[in-house]
């Protein structure tokens, strides 16, 4: 015997929707993230740059000074 339901099947409406929040939550996500890249990129550049200046000339003066 066919049973006859007065509820509309949604199931297949549901998953849509579950997929379309998880693709949003994702691109909020990838967002979020490239504005903090752009937004640190100048003070890491500058960080980088005194390091490379730290190793490539401080380091090896005071080395050259020390007598090594």
């Amino acid at each position: 015997m066919v049973q006859i339901s007065n509820k509309p099947n949604i199931g297949g409406m549901k998953t849509a929707a579950d997929d379309a929040e998880y693709s949003a939550k994702l691109l909020a996500r990838e967002g979020k993230l490239f504005a903090g890249l752009l937004a640190t990129r100048f003070k890491g550049f500058a960080y980088g740059a005194c390091i490379a200046i730290l190793l490539i000339v401080i380091i090896p003066l005071i080395a050259k000074l020390a007598g090594f």
